[in-house]
């Protein structure tokens, strides 16, 4: 766990800084305001988003497929126009309980930001945990000695660590400076003793900047 997290960090890092000392090559003085400098696209700092999930467990022991529908909700932060942070949780409600499969990812934008209303794809990777709610009881149960007990009504959280690999492709598109469409399809590997589980994740949400998406700046 600490060693994933730590190679994470350093891509990231590498990433961020690559990109940083690219824009402006070394000794060329900056373009003033009469330049004829290429136009250039932004992205916003953080990013909300959220929409449905179709959650589908497949195995290598080949038993059992079915397809659970949750909301998902999400929220990134840019480091620079091709890498962000991004955390993404999608909800599973289901008789007083609740599963949230919670994915903490690095997402990589091909080529950086799109021009605006072009399809922008990217990759996503990192690590998947999950968050529990179990509910059960009140109950009764009589002994050898034909006592009976009262069980009350008995509620806990359950809380996983992001230790399971995932990743995915996705694209979005701008339908303006303030909205976007994505879909992402994203696949959460978890072994076990015996079999290799996955669950893919195809999402289609609405994206939200906290100020505006891929523009033109005038030259």
């Amino acid at each position: 766990m600490t060693r994933f997290t730590s190679t994470l960090a350093a891509i990231l890092l590498t990433a961020s800084v690559s990109a940083a000392s690219a824009q402006t090559p070394a000794g060329a003085a900056a373009p003033g305001p009469a330049s004829s400098a290429p136009t250039q696209l932004t992205v916003p700092r953080v990013d909300l988003g959220g929409g449905f999930t179709s959650a589908i467990p497949l195995s290598t022991d080949g038993e059992g497929f079915f397809l659970a529908p949750m909301v998902n909700a999400r929220v990134g932060v840019a480091l620079n126009p091709r890498w962000a942070l991004e955390g993404a949780f999608d909800t599973w409600p289901a008789s007083g309980d609740a599963l949230i499969v919670y994915r903490a990812q690095a997402r990589w934008l091909f080529g950086g930001a799109a021009a605006p209303g072009r399809l922008q794809p990217h990759l996503t990777f990192g690590g998947a945990g999950g968050i529990e709610h179990e509910t059960w009881g009140p109950y009764q149960w009589r002994d050898a000695a034909g006592t009976i007990h009262q069980e009350p009504r008995v509620s806990r959280w359950n809380v996983m660590p992001p230790i399971f690999p995932t990743v995915g492709i996705g694209f979005q598109k701008t339908l303006g400076g303030h909205v976007a469409l994505r879909a992402d399809v994203a696949a959460i590997v978890m072994p076990a003793d015996d079999f290799i589980g996955v669950l893919l994740m195809p999402s289609v949400s609405v994206s939200i900047p906290i100020g505006r998406y891929a523009t033109t700046r005038p030259r």
